[in-house]
């Protein structure tokens, strides 16, 4: 049977990363056990079949990455699963999962081709997660990133695992800021596919490819916002590179900052739509911003003195802001609360200081971890992290 498309996908990865061929994506935490349920699998029968181990091997991934579990083999364990999973070609799973003393459990059943294995595996790891845990899940969600291909970059995706890698764009230019569309599968970028730099819509399920902004220079940063009606980009059109908002049925354009001595990029929308972060180098400095669309009016987001600069921010369902800074020479990701007192508020900083540098944050759907790159001895990669540290 058909796999519906996931409702929750993770925002776009904007860095640039090397040759990409599976992509390589771990989990960074403290490695804190609390707040955790055991999970046995023990009673979860499967054949022998390679599919029916591979099954296994992803929901069982699929649950430890969530943060809420660990699996063990007793059957004393928290949750509890019972069934059997079956391969051949494709893999044929049906599970009861128990918990509270075997007080509360469901039933889940499913029959995929070996092409839709993966998904199968996360599906169950999200319904545990929702049913048992009670949280946002992420299994099911995609990655978007940017890698290089040939002489240019080309936009993919990949399962929130880093399974299923999949090249999206053939342009054989560059491209930058993948952004996915809300609620569509879809997603916008910025290409030199025909010379200069242009807004692109791309609908997964068409394969149409729209042009959204064309303007003269610079046309970068795209992001819808949460009502589907208007767009956050960048633009230097007048002069300067400026701030615009666009609405998607007229194209009328309403400019939110101006002065051509100063520059903005990286707009991401609040979850109400009313309100948009981004960086403004006003200072001479890159630094975080928070302005209210209706009010035009920027006011800096934190004051911090520990962070020389900041870069490329993204506002979660959660509320809170995500930002990548530079602390010691290195970069960081932080989180902060955009309604606390910019002067005296200290973001959070949620990625280790190991001596390498963490950009392009993004948030889960289930609020809790971070997608974001990680450069080492001049090696790229994704790496998820566990904002609660555990």
């Amino acid at each position: 049977m058909a796999f519906p498309r996931p409702i929750f996908l993770l925002a776009a990865c904007t860095a640039l990363l090397g040759a990409v061929h599976a992509a390589d994506i771990t989990i960074t935490a403290k490695g804190v056990s609390a707040n955790k349920q055991t999970i046995s699998l023990a009673a979860l029968r499967a054949d022998d079949s390679a599919q029916a181990r591979e099954f296994l091997q992803i929901l069982k991934g699929d649950l430890v990455r969530s943060g809420w579990f660990v699996p063990v083999d007793a059957p004393s364990a928290s949750v509890v699963l019972e069934g059997a999973v079956q391969g051949g070609g494709g893999v044929s799973a049906g599970a009861t999962v128990k918990w509270l003393n075997g007080m509360r459990q469901f039933g889940w059943q499913k029959s995929a081709s070996h092409a839709q294995i993966r998904d199968a595996a996360h599906a169950l790891s999200d319904k545990i997660v929702a049913t048992v845990a009670e949280k946002k899940p992420m299994a099911s969600s995609k990655i978007l990133l940017v890698g290089r291909r040939g002489g240019g970059t080309e936009v993919y995706q990949c399962d929130a695992d880093g399974g299923r890698l999949q090249q999206l764009t053939s342009d054989g230019k560059l491209c930058l800021s993948p952004t996915w569309v809300p609620g569509r599968n879809a997603f916008l970028y910025t290409s030199w596919l025909s010379g200069p730099p242009v807004v692109y819509k791309v609908d997964l399920d068409t394969k149409r490819r729209e042009p959204l902004a064309s303007y003269p220079g610079m046309n970068n940063g795209a992001v819808i916002a949460p009502s589907g009606s208007i767009m956050a980009l960048v633009l230097s059109r007048s002069g300067g590179v400026d701030l615009y908002v666009q609405n998607l049925m007229t194209r009328k354009l309403t400019r939110l900052t101006s002065s051509n001595k100063v520059n903005e990029s990286s707009p991401t929308w609040a979850p109400d739509g009313n309100s948009l972060a981004y960086i403004s180098d006003e200072g001479r400095v890159p630094r975080l911003y928070v302005m209210g669309v209706g009010s035009r009016q920027g006011r800096r987001a934190t004051y911090y003195s520990g962070i020389t600069e900041c870069a490329a921010p993204e506002w979660g369902d959660n509320g809170r802001i995500a930002f990548c800074g530079r602390t010691g020479g290195r970069y960081r990701i932080y989180v902060l609360d955009p309604g606390a007192d910019p002067r005296t508020a200290v973001p959070e900083a949620v990625s280790p200081a190991d001596g390498a540098d963490y950009e392009d944050p993004s948030w889960s759907p289930d609020g809790r971890h971070i997608v974001c790159t990680r450069t080492a001895g001049f090696k790229r990669s994704l790496t998820v992290l566990d904002t609660m540290g555990d």
